[in-house]
C-alpha cells in the first residue's frame, strides 16, 4: 500500500482543515524566528561593543597597589612594553593598546568636574571603536613636547564644563605616593556612546601625557585585539602559562551588561518559546483529533481489513510531517521577507536601561538557525500528531463501521 500517497490525498480532500493547521504553524514558526532573531542580533552587537572597548583578551597585573584599594587608578602594570613587543610577533594578534586609568578634577574657569580618565596611544585607540563611539575630532599622535597636550572629553562632560574644541583646560589628579600634579590641555574633540557613565564623567589624553601627569610609565591594562575572537581562548591559556606575574582576562570576564542582558533575554524568549510551542502542539492535537473522529469509519475499516495500529499510526504521523514541513517552508518564508523588512525600515527601539539612546532593530537571518528552529517545530508537530493518532487505535470497529 503506498502509504505517502494516501496521506497526501487524505491532506487535499480536507483543505479548510489542511491550511488552518498550515497557518497555525507557519504563523508559530515566523515569530519564532522574528523573536529569536531579535534576540541573537542584540547578542552579537553587546559582544561587538565589549570586545572593541575592552579587547579580545586584557592583560592586568597580578598584584595591585594596595594603597588604592577600589580606586580606578591603578597604574602597576610595569612591564607592559616588554609583554606587548612579545605579541607582535603573533600572527593572531592585530592591536595590543596600552591604557592607564586615572582619576582627578578638570577644570575650566571656575566650572569644575570630577572625571575618570584614560591615557591611550592615538595612534591606534581610535581605530578599534568602529561606530560604537562617535567623536568630533581625535587626539594628534603627531605632537611634540613643544606643543599644547591635548585632551578629548565625554560629550555630556563637555556640556558640564561648557567646553569646545578648542578650549584650554586644566586637569588635577593625586599620584600614588600623594603628591599633587596638574597640566593645562587643549580640547582636540567630544566623543559620546551613549552611555551616561561614559558621556557624563570621563576623558582621553595621551598616554604620554598621563604618564607626565602621574610621574609614572606603568599602564593598567594591555588591550589585545585579535583576528578572529575565536583564538582568544588558546591564547589566553598560552600568555597566563608563558608570562608571570600577570592576569589575562578574557572578554567574557569584563561583559558585565552582556550577561546581564543575555539572561534577561534568554527569560523573555524562553517564556515566549513555550507559549508558542504549547499553543501549536494543543491546536495541532485538537485538529488531527477531530480529523480521526471525522475519520472513524475508515480506520474502523482499515483495522478489519487487517491493518496494525501502528500503521495507523504512521499514516496520521505522515500526513502531520507532510502539514509541518510545507508550513515551515512557509514560516522561513514568512520570517526572512518580515526581517528584512524591518532591517530595511531601520525602526529603533527606545533606549535601553543605562543608556541615552535608541537604537534601530536588526534581525538576524540566519539559514542553519532557520532550519534548527524549523526542525523542533516539526518534531511539537509528530508528537502531537502521535498523542492524537493513539486514540485512533482504541476506536471500537463493529460501532464505526455500523
Amino acid at each position: 500500500m503506498n502509504w505517502p500517497l494516501i496521506a497526501l490525498r487524505n491532506i487535499l480532500r480536507d483543505g479548510t482543515r489542511v491550511i488552518s493547521t498550515l497557518l497555525i504553524i507557519a504563523i508559530g514558526l515566523t515569530a519564532l524566528l522574528v523573536g529569536s532573531g531579535f534576540m541573537l542580533s542584540t547578542y552579537d552587537s553587546l559582544q561587538e561593543i565589549t570586545m572593541r572597548t575592552e579587547g579580545h583578551l586584557i592583560v592586568i597585573d597580578d598584584t595591585p597597589d594596595p594603597l588604592l584599594g577600589g580606586s580606578h587608578q591603578q597604574l602597576s602594570l610595569s612591564n607592559w612594553q616588554t609583554i606587548r613587543e612579545s605579541l607582535w610577533d603573533d600572527d593572531r594578534v592585530l592591536r595590543v593598546l596600552p591604557r592607564a586609568r586615572f582619576e582627578g578634577v578638570v577644570s575650566k574657569g571656575n566650572r569644575s568636574a570630577v572625571f575618570f580618565g584614560s591615557g591611550v596611544d592615538p595612534k591606534e585607540e581610535f581605530r578599534v571603536h568602529g561606530p560604537f563611539l562617535r567623536t568630533t575630532g581625535v587626539l594628534d599622535p603627531w605632537l611634540t613636547s613643544s606643543q599644547r597636550a591635548e585632551v578629548m572629553l565625554g560629550a555630556q562632560l563637555a556640556r558640564t564644563l561648557d567646553a569646545t574644541s578648542g578650549d584650554l583646560l586644566t586637569l588635577r589628579t593625586v599620584r600614588s605616593n600623594g603628591e599633587s600634579a596638574e597640566t593645562i590641555v587643549r580640547l582636540a574633540g567630544l566623543y559620546q556612546n551613549g552611555t551616561p557613565a561614559i558621556d557624563n564623567h570621563t576623558l582621553m589624553v595621551a598616554l604620554s601625557t598621563s604618564s607626565a601627569l602621574m610621574g609614572s610609565d606603568n599602564v593598567s591594562q594591555l588591550s589585545i585585539y585579535l583576528d578572529k575572537k575565536e583564538e582568544s581562548a588558546a591564547l589566553q591559556r598560552s600568555l597566563q602559562e608563558t608570562i608571570d606575574g600577570v592576569i589575562v582576562q578574557s572578554w567574557q570576564q569584563r561583559a558585565t551588561l552582556y550577561h546581564k542582558v543575555k539572561s534577561l533575554y534568554d527569560r523573555i524568549f524562553g517564556v515566549m518559546a513555550i507559549i508558542i510551542l504549547t499553543v501549536v502542539f494543543l491546536a495541532i492535537t485538537n485538529i488531527i483529533s477531530l480529523a480521526i473522529y471525522q475519520r472513524r469509519s475508515e480506520i474502523a475499516t482499515l483495522s478489519a481489513l487487517g491493518t496494525r495500529p501502528p500503521q495507523i499510526y504512521a499514516n496520521f504521523i505522515l500526513e502531520a510531517l507532510i502539514i509541518s514541513i510545507a508550513a515551515a517552508m512557509l514560516g522561513m518564508l514568512l520570517a526572512y521577507a518580515i526581517s528584512h523588512a524591518i532591517n530595511l525600515a531601520e525602526i529603533m527601539m527606545p533606549a535601553p536601561p543605562g543608556k541615552t539612546e535608541g537604537y534601530p532593530i536588526f534581525i538576524y537571518i540566519s539559514w542553519p538557525h532557520y532550519l534548527v528552529t524549523s526542525l523542533v517545530l516539526v518534531v511539537v508537530v509528530i508528537l502531537a500528531s502521535l498523542l492524537s493518532a493513539c486514540r485512533a487505535a482504541k476506536i471500537n470497529i463493529a460501532r464505526a463501521i455500523s
